[in-house]
């Protein structure tokens, strides 16, 4: 460039283009914009366009929802192929991307969200339509032209991954077609095709999902009674069935060189968890009222939190899933509220509640209530010397892992109770009620797994991982 104005004026050729610009400062831009659009190709060359060396990973989650056990998932994942693979692009292929992005982008550089084989499986209630649609429409993409680039993209991975949760069973029924389709890709296109965490029951048509998965390579499950279900089911279709656990314990995993290390009490530092003292409190609730009566849980957590008598001052309330887990609490503090009127009022006999006003002494309103977002952006808000109240599965599983004691209800829906029961199996101390028992538990104080046990489950969700993605 030149170094003064008298120079700039000799060099600058004479004449001017049409639009009144010198044609050397046009040339300029034009060189500018050429090397923007040369970077902007190879950006585009790494965001969910595969490289010749880097053929992507295709992950598949139900995540966007959202739902913090969920999404902790996908997070685990996410930063697991982030230090194992780096440069190898990622696909997350889910029912809500647009949210799934806003979640979970920081987590890898190279992560591009779809709904690909979600939005085929969506148009099919029926779970035996939905596995024939899902596969028909990956072996054919003109039954579905507007998401025939999606199914282009799928059949490009070298991996394609259903990665953990409870959602391929009889509670979902057309999620049969995402398994079904996820095996159709691989198929075709001579990836391999694996799925991890899964947790299949209740399922009434074994055969039926047999047949979904026939075409992996490997399905990995977190329960007895899946790895039950798959083991020799005559149905003609061998599923490789192995049972590991949770996906959770990976997303737990410190390697990569995430900050973490472990005391008597599990783990500590993890950016899985929360480390302020204002929501980390000595009793943390966790009530849902998706899958389950609000009221029935409403009822059982007001027993239980009348009879531990814990000041509100002193308790935290974790929303796992946006509104819905605020749904009972709500309900606890208005009879909480309805009673505190009644004894300011003098009132008696049928407007009597006992529990109530053994609500109303504990001022539930000093209670700290933490939405999900801010779940998600501090973490889980667990430590030793908490006691928890859950009706949901991976809290259960993340604060006892950290240490924390805790009580499981359970909701009377066969599908939790599994899935606390699995937790149970792999050594968690905590006991579980149901919604129809009268008497509630003491305060645990047994804390949660052994740190033994911590580093054993991570270590073989890690050893799992690297299994499936082993070094290039």
């Amino acid at each position: 460039m030149p170094s003064s104005p008298q120079h700039a004026a000799s060099d600058e050729p004479s004449g001017t283009s049409p639009t009144g610009r010198s044609p050397w400062r046009v040339e300029l831009r034009l060189r500018a914009r050429r090397r923007l659009d040369r970077r902007r190709a190879v950006g585009d060359a790494r965001w969910g366009r595969p490289r010749t060396d880097h053929r992507p990973v295709y992950l598949i989650a139900p995540a966007g929802h959202p739902n913090h056990g969920d999404e902790q998932l996908l997070a685990g994942w996410l930063r697991h192929l982030r230090h194992r693979l780096p440069g190898t692009p990622v696909v997350v292929d889910c029912h809500t991307p647009g949210q799934a992005a806003v979640l979970h982008h920081s987590e890898h550089p190279d992560v591009l969200f779809t709904d690909t084989l979600w939005r085929l499986a969506a148009e099919c209630p029926d779970a035996d339509a939905a596995v024939e649609f899902g596969r028909r429409a990956v072996a054919d993409p003109g039954v579905r032209p507007a998401v025939a680039s999606g199914i282009e993209l799928a059949l490009s991975a070298s991996v394609v991954h259903l990665i953990g949760g409870g959602y391929v069973n009889d509670q979902w029924p057309h999620h049969l077609g995402v398994a079904a389709a996820a095996g159709e890709v691989g198929r075709r296109s001579g990836a391999r095709v694996v799925a991890t965490g899964q947790g299949l029951v209740p399922c009434g048509d074994v055969a039926r999902l047999a047949d979904a998965l026939r075409d992996y390579d490997l399905v990995a499950v977190r329960d007895t009674a899946s790895l039950d279900l798959l083991t020799g089911t005559g149905t003609g279709h061998d599923v490789p069935v192995r049972l590991v656990g949770d996906d959770g314990w990976l997303a737990l995993s410190t390697a990569g060189g995430l900050e973490s290390v472990a005391d008597g009490h599990g783990l500590i530092d993890h950016p899985a968890y929360s480390s302020d003292p204002d929501t980390c409190r000595d009793l943390v609730l966790c009530a849902q009222s998706d899958l389950a009566d609000p009221h029935a849980v409403a009822e059982t957590v007001a027993r239980v939190l009348a009879d531990w008598a814990v000041p509100g001052e002193r308790m935290s309330v974790v929303e796992a899933i946006p509104g819905g887990d605020r749904v009972v609490w709500d309900l606890v503090c208005a009879r909480e509220t309805a009673a505190s009127h009644d004894v300011a009022g003098g009132g008696n006999g049928d407007d009597d509640d006992e529990v109530g006003r053994a609500l109303a002494a504990l001022q539930l309103h000093r209670a700290r209530f933490v939405p999900f977002q801010e779940v998600w952006a501090e973490g889980l808000p667990a430590r030793p010397g908490q006691t928890w109240l859950t009706t949901r599965f991976h809290p259960h599983l993340f604060a006892a892992a950290r240490g924390a004691s805790g009580v499981a209800l359970r909701t009377g829906s066969g599908y939790y109770d599994v899935k606390h029961g699995s937790l149970v199996s792999a050594g968690s101390p905590w006991p579980a009620i149901g919604l129809a028992d009268e008497a509630a538990p003491d305060v645990p104080d047994t804390g949660g797994f052994d740190p033994e046990t911590v580093t054993a489950r991570v270590r073989a969700a890690e050893s799992l991982a690297e299994e499936i993605y082993p070094l290039r």
